[in-house]
């Protein structure tokens, strides 16, 4: 499990320290500095794996990613379970010794939407951050049993095939999912209402991997979540559910980091901490809103959720459009 993060000018951070809870929710302006946290945080998985390149492709090197407000170089730590992982003025420190860094599971926002088909490498079980193996996933761990908490009402049973199946239906009711692995060309295809996906729009294709995800999570010991905006071109009562089976995720032992912009999913994990006030779900809740200062750079804002599901402090700017909006019409 990752307790927490401390960066250091590294793109529009200055200095900063971000605590993680069972489930943190990274909110915020567009680039105010929400994915440079998980950007740190995979490239920090690296360091802890001895990678030679423990930069991310596409992003650039160090003298890209430094901030000009900072004298010294980036440094990027990781405080986790049993020990630290670590850079310093650009270079990864030897992880300490017992150090115990967690498998990342991350879906970036740039996922995979309807596709005819999708490759697949055998023997992969890795997820990919564009979704881009959840079929050969799914089809992989079709048969383990889940935490019965995960147990969705629409599942014929506890597997993990059975409960991806509930959870699309109540996510996008009325929706009938199978998929085809065809080996001998490595690839594999879904079908939705037995249609291919390109005729079924984006949503489904979009939640997939998300929920494919979580569900890996709580089977893959000492594992990460990381998703980027889990209600991307979902309507709000799939992106309600969707919030309660991320904060079902949470109370089976899986460590989730989500960004995201939904007032729905957030107000989702309100309503989730109240109705289960018993086992003081708010508690393992860590909240940040992020927004950028007259230099550009991060300033980082932090609430608590108590256990009635309300905040402690309400930022300005933090879910409030759709107040702002209702009064411009009274």
């Amino acid at each position: 499990m990752i307790k927490q993060l401390r960066i250091t000018g590294f793109k529009s951070f200055v200095s900063d320290t971000i605590d993680f809870g069972g489930l943190t929710l990274l909110t915020g302006l567009n680039s105010s500095g929400k994915s440079s946290v998980i950007q740190a945080l995979l490239i920090l998985e690296k360091v802890a794996r001895r990678e030679k390149n423990i930069l991310l492709e596409g992003h650039g090197d160090f003298d890209e990613l430094k901030n000009p407000y900072e004298a010294d170089a980036v440094g990027l730590e990781a405080t986790c379970d049993h020990g630290i992982v670590r850079i310093e003025k650009c270079e990864p420190i030897m992880p300490t010794e017992g150090s115990v860094f967690p498998s990342i599971i991350y879906i970036s926002a740039n996922r995979f939407g309807p596709e005819v088909s999708l490759p697949i490498t055998p023997n992969n079980l890795s997820l990919g951050s564009r979704g881009e193996n959840v079929l050969n996933v799914i089809d992989k761990y079709a048969s383990y049993e889940l935490n019965p908490i995960l147990r969705n009402e629409k599942s014929q049973g506890y597997t993990f095939e059975y409960n991806l199946w509930g959870w699309l239906k109540v996510i996008s009711p009325g929706v009938e999912f199978s998929y085809r692995i065809q080996k001998e060309s490595d690839s594999s295809f879904s079908l939705f209402n037995q249609h291919r996906s390109k005729n079924v729009g984006f949503g489904l294709s979009y939640t997939l991997p998300v929920i494919t995800a979580l569900l890996l999570g709580t089977i893959t010991p000492n594992s990460l979540v990381i998703i980027e905006n889990p209600e991307a071109h979902l309507h709000p009562k799939g992106q309600t559910e969707m919030a309660k089976l991320i904060s079902l995720c949470v109370e089976a032992g899986t460590q989730v980091i989500i960004e995201t912009h939904s007032d729905h999913v957030f107000n989702g994990i309100r309503i989730h901490a109240k109705k289960n006030q018993t086992n003081k779900f708010a508690e393992q809740v860590k909240l940040y809103w992020f927004e950028l200062d007259k230099n550009n750079n991060t300033e980082v804002f932090e609430s608590s959720l108590d256990n009635d599901g309300r905040l402690d402090k309400w930022p300005d700017g933090l879910f409030d459009q759709f107040e702002i909006n209702a009064s411009e019409l009274l």
